[in-house]
């Protein structure tokens, strides 16, 4: 059980982020509560869990998908934290909105390798979690990450 509690502080922030990416910030909520009651079962019934970090973020994103298939929509709601400039806030969620409009417009592979790679995973990280062959992690990201340059552009938007 401590062992649970501790991937559950450990990775909870990390999974939500990704989740909110994918999805709205309500639907993330439970979208976790899913992914973590799933992998506690799992380990209460004895199931060997190798990589317990990528089996979360895994499970995260094939739960996100199946959730914008049951809604065959994506919903691109922003979380935004509140900011003291009310231009900066507008700008800020403008630029966020932006990109999840982007975001959507790529397959599902793509979204998945550019929402992994912006939170900070490495290529063998991304390689296990969506289970891409390592060796093509790094050619299928940048093809991705140019397309969604491509979208930011048609929208006014450049990346830096």
């Amino acid at each position: 059980m401590e062992t649970f509690r501790k991937l559950y502080k450990q990775h909870y922030r990390d999974l939500h982020r990704i989740a909110q990416k994918m999805l709205c910030h309500d639907t993330a909520n439970d979208i976790l509560q899913d992914v973590f009651m799933d992998y506690y079962q799992k380990k209460q019934n004895g199931y060997k869990i190798g990589f317990p970090k990528s089996y979360l973020y895994r499970s995260t994103l094939n739960k996100c998908i199946d959730e914008q298939r049951k809604n065959k929509k994506f919903a691109g709601n922003i979380v935004l934290e509140r900011a003291h400039d009310c231009q900066h806030d507008f700008e800020k969620q403008e630029a966020r909105e932006c990109i999840q409009s982007c975001l959507a417009e790529l397959d599902i592979k793509d979204r998945k390798l550019v929402v992994l790679y912006s939170e900070g995973l490495s290529y063998k990280e991304m390689a296990v979690v969506t289970q891409i062959p390592l060796s093509s992690v790094g050619k299928t990201l940048s093809r991705a990450l140019k397309k969604l340059e491509k979208e930011l552009k048609i929208k006014g938007y450049e990346l830096l």
